[in-house]
Formats: structure tokens, C-alpha cells, sequence
């Protein structure tokens, strides 16, 4: 597989999705989906399993559309909303979330915006750990959900649980981080490396931009 920059895969996919979200489909903007899905070669599967299971939603909203709207319109749309999904899903597909705060960093956004961009993925990375053990717990008693009055209490718990456990676990990290003298910076060790697939990556978005502006 070829690892493309996160910050380079970042900036791919704010200028990839923008131009897709105000252009019509086009054979020609399929090429940068194509390239980051070879780049994702090995993937390529799972990549469009979950493209499927999103598709779920995006079908509904073709539905409502082509309640209101043409046809054809509601397809456009249906279209370039997975093109954008889809090339949004392959880009990031290996990434832990985290390389986008690296990619803000790289890009020197404000220390703020990239701090608070940080700890919203710790914290979500952390409830996503509480909520795994919780269900392992469930299923080790043997609960099945259904729609009996005990399930809607067991899920009120749950989420009263979990909302209590951020409020702490989010003290915690505030107390954790004054005691290492945190002032409003995270410090990355990560510097920006381009390679030539990025440069390839660049130009193929840098492309699209250019043809849409001679046209």
C-alpha cells in the first residue's frame, strides 16, 4: 500500500469535497477516487462495505429529493454525495483521527483550534472504550434488547452512566493536563513529508480546479 500525508490527504479532502459539492458529475472527477483507492489497494473491500452501510442514509435523502426536485438533480446529488463520502472514507481510511490534528498542526492552524480538536478525540476515543466494556458486561448477563420496558431502562442507564463518566473522565484530563503545565499548546513530534504520491494527489485536485475555471 503507498501512505499518503495526512496533512497532504487533509487538504485533498476539503478542496475535493468543495468542488464536488458545487460541480456536475463528471467522468473526469472520478480520477482522484480512483488514484486514492490505489493507493488503498489492499482495502479496497471494506472501503465499499462501509460506502454501503452509508448508503443506507444517503438513499433516503435521494428519496426526500426526488420527492421535491427532478430526477435528475436528485441523482446528481445521490452521485456526488458518495463521490465525496467515498474519497473522504478511502483518504482517511487508515487514519486513527489523530492525524488530523497533526494536519492542523502542520497547517498552523490556532493552538486553540487544534487542542480542542485533540481532546474532543480523546474523549471520544475514551467513551468509545466505556461503551465497548459496557456491552461486553451486557452481554455476559445474558441481555438481549427488545422492546420491553427493561431494555428502555437498561439503555436510560446506560446513557446516564456514560454521560456522568465523561463529566469525570473529562475532569480528569483538565487536572491531568495542569499538572503538566499544559497552557493551551499540544506539542506533535510529526514534520510534514511529501512524497511524490502527494505531489500526484495534489495535482490531480489542482486539476480539477483548473479545468472547472477554464470552462
Amino acid at each position: 500500500m503507498i501512505f499518503l500525508s495526512p496533512t497532504i490527504s487533509f487538504v485533498s479532502a476539503i478542496f475535493y469535497s468543495i468542488f464536488i459539492s458545487f460541480s456536475n458529475v463528471e467522468l473526469l472527477y472520478l480520477l482522484p477516487i480512483l488514484y486514492v483507492l490505489f493507493c488503498e489497494y489492499k482495502n479496497i473491500f471494506q472501503i465499499f462495505k462501509r460506502l454501503i452501510f452509508l448508503n443506507l442514509f444517503i438513499l433516503m435523502i435521494f428519496i426526500v429529493l426526488l420527492l421535491q426536485t427532478t430526477f435528475e438533480e436528485a441523482f446528481n446529488i445521490y452521485l456526488r454525495t458518495n463521490m465525496i463520502i467515498l474519497f473522504n472514507l478511502t483518504v482517511f481510511y487508515r487514519s486513527s483521527g489523530y492525524d488530523i490534528v497533526r494536519a492542523l498542526n502542520d497547517l498552523k492552524f490556532p493552538n486553540k483550534v487544534v487542542s480542542s480538536i485533540y481532546f474532543t478525540l480523546k474523549m471520544i476515543q475514551i467513551l468509545s472504550d466505556e461503551l465497548k466494556s459496557i456491552r461486553m458486561t451486557l452481554r455476559a448477563r445474558g441481555f438481549r434488547a427488545n422492546s420491553s420496558l427493561f431494555t428502555y431502562e437498561t439503555y436510560g442507564n446506560l446513557f446516564g452512566h456514560i454521560f456522568v463518566k465523561s463529566i469525570k473522565k473529562a475532569q480528569a484530563l483538565e487536572e491531568s493536563f495542569n499538572l503538566r503545565g499544559f497552557h493551551g499548546r499540544i506539542y506533535l513530534i510529526n514534520q510534514i513529508k511529501i512524497s511524490y504520491f502527494d505531489l500526484i494527489l495534489l495535482f490531480l485536485i489542482s486539476m480539477l480546479y483548473v479545468k472547472g475555471f477554464v470552462v
